[in-house]
C-alpha cells in the first residue's frame, strides 16, 4: 500500500482519521496528479521574466515576514525622526508619500496576480468542466447498457424506470439554462 505520509506537505502532520488510498488507485491519480503538476510547471517555466518576478513580488508581498519587515521599518523611521536626526519630522509626510506609492505599485502588482490567477483558475475550470462532461457521457453509456442487460434479464420496468431516465443523454446548455432560470428567480424573491 502506499505510504500516504509521502504524499502530504511536510509542515502537514498524518491526519489520524484520514483513509488511505487503495494501491490500484494510488497508482492512477498518482499518475494523473503527477502529469498534471509537470503540464503546469512547464507552463511556468515558458512565462516570462516579468510574470515569474510578478508572481514571486506578489507572494511575498502576502506573507508574514513581509509584513514583520514593513512594522519594523516603519517603526525605525518614526523612532529615528521623533529622537534623533529628523529628516522627517512629525507628522511623517515623507512617509506618508513613501508609503502612498508602495500602496499603488503593491496593488498594481496583486492585481496582476490575480488576473494571471484567474486565467489559471479559468482553465483549470475547463479541465474539471471537460472531465465531468465526459464523466457523465461515459456514465450514461454504462446505463445504456445496464438497461440492456436488465432487459435480457426481465427486469421489471418499474424497477428500470430510473436507470432509464438517467440513460439519455443530458444537453449541457439546457442544465445551463435551468441555473440560470433558477438564479433569476431567486434573485427576483430577494
Amino acid at each position: 500500500m502506499a505510504n500516504t505520509q509521502a504524499l502530504l506537505p511536510d509542515s502537514e502532520p498524518e491526519h489520524p482519521f484520514r483513509g488511505k488510498v487503495n494501491e490500484v488507485i494510488g497508482a492512477f491519480t498518482e499518475k494523473n496528479i503527477e502529469s498534471i503538476l509537470c503540464h503546469e510547471d512547464e507552463r511556468r517555466k515558458r512565462k516570462s521574466v516579468f510574470y515569474r518576478a510578478v508572481q514571486k513580488t506578489a507572494a511575498f508581498c502576502g506573507s508574514l515576514t513581509f509584513l514583520w519587515i514593513q512594522v519594523a521599518w516603519f517603526a525605525v523611521w518614526i523612532a529615528w525622526n521623533a529622537e534623533f536626526k529628523s529628516f522627517d519630522p512629525y507628522p511623517f509626510q515623507f512617509l506618508m508619500l513613501v508609503v502612498s506609492l508602495e500602496a499603488i505599485f503593491l496593488s498594481v502588482l496583486i492585481l496582476i496576480s490575480q488576473n494571471f490567477s484567474a486565467i489559471e483558475s479559468e482553465r483549470r475550470h475547463h479541465l474539471d468542466l471537460q472531465m465531468n462532461l465526459l464523466t457523465e457521457r461515459e456514465t450514461t453509456s454504462i446505463l445504456r447498457l445496464l438497461s440492456k442487460m436488465a432487459d435480457k434479464m426481465q427486469v421489471s420496468a418499474e424497477d428500470q424506470a430510473e436507470v432509464d431516465g438517467f440513460s439519455d443523454n443530458t444537453d449541457p446548455s439546457a442544465v445551463l439554462q435551468q441555473i440560470i432560470s433558477a438564479e433569476h428567480k431567486h434573485g427576483a424573491k430577494t
